[in-house]
């Protein structure tokens, strides 16, 4: 028998389970009562006419646990599994929910104001604009970072970035432009939080730093001794930092990811 602690789960499979169970029920209601759904979509989605919008501020956080369609749901849950696992390569969990949370109530904010500036009256649903702030964050964070892509190999996440933003775009003018104006602004906040991390730490040789949990000095007759274990550890986090930039993340063996997991 299986005994599944609910607090060793990753956060970030807690958040997709969360959003999956919502946007699903909300799907099934959609099958079961078409008016309930509706009503749903009134409250809860996104709307940029602002008469059926209403001052209902909540939309700009709620739209983000509604989806389209099961495959909606699924390649966005898909995608924040993967991008999640670039972010906490850098970040903790705090700043995982800043990036998720935020991006995706800027990314509501970004399709709002330019809908409403350009005369577009449409509604969005879904986590994207989420799911694009914390990859951005990563890419605005360090650009330079490379991962595994099956078709074309090892690529830096700046090149998968300006990929999706060309997309996006060109997708603003055919289909589904009000979602593709949420990506463009979960896109845009993820970037600038991105930069605004890397600007409170410490780099070196352009390359991010992680603080070891062991880390102590003591001051003995005014000079300074750093402890031998917090020197090791470091030493090896600079090691695997190196090969996260020249191979990308998924180049690193179990015992490495669990290692620089266990630093956060």
């Amino acid at each position: 028998m299986i005994n599944l602690n609910f607090k060793e789960i990753a956060l970030e499979i807690k958040l997709i389970a969360v959003v999956f169970i919502i946007s699903i029920s909300i799907l099934i209601a959609k099958i079961v009562n078409v008016d309930l759904y509706k009503s749903i979509l009134e409250q809860f989605a996104l709307f940029s006419d602002f008469k059926i919008f209403n001052y209902r501020i909540w939309q700009f956080l709620t739209y983000s646990f509604l989806h389209a369609d099961l495959m909606h749901l699924v390649f966005n849950m898909f995608m924040l599994y993967f991008f999640s696992q670039l972010f906490f390569t850098f970040f903790n969990t705090k700043q995982f929910f800043r990036a998720y949370f935020l991006g995706g109530i800027a990314a509501g904010i970004f399709y709002f104001l330019i809908a409403n500036l350009v005369g577009f009256q449409s509604f969005v649903v879904g986590a994207s604009g989420a799911v694009m702030a914390v990859f951005f964050t990563v890419v605005g964070y360090n650009p330079n970072m490379r991962v595994q892509l099956i078709i074309f190999g090892n690529v830096a996440i700046y090149f998968i970035a300006i990929v999706f933003l060309c997309f996006d775009f060109f997708q603003l003018f055919f289909d589904n432009a009000g979602g593709h104006l949420a990506h463009i602004g979960g896109s845009l906040f993820g970037f600038m939080y991105g930069k605004w991390l890397g600007g409170s730490v410490i780099l070196t040789k352009k390359k991010p730093k992680v603080k070891s949990k062991l880390r102590t000095i003591h001051t003995i007759n005014n000079s300074v001794k750093i402890n031998t274990e917090d020197t090791i550890v470091q030493k090896k986090i600079d090691v695997i930092l190196d090969k996260i930039s020249k191979s990308g993340y998924d180049s690193l063996t179990t015992e490495e990811k669990e290692f620089l997991f266990k630093q956060k």
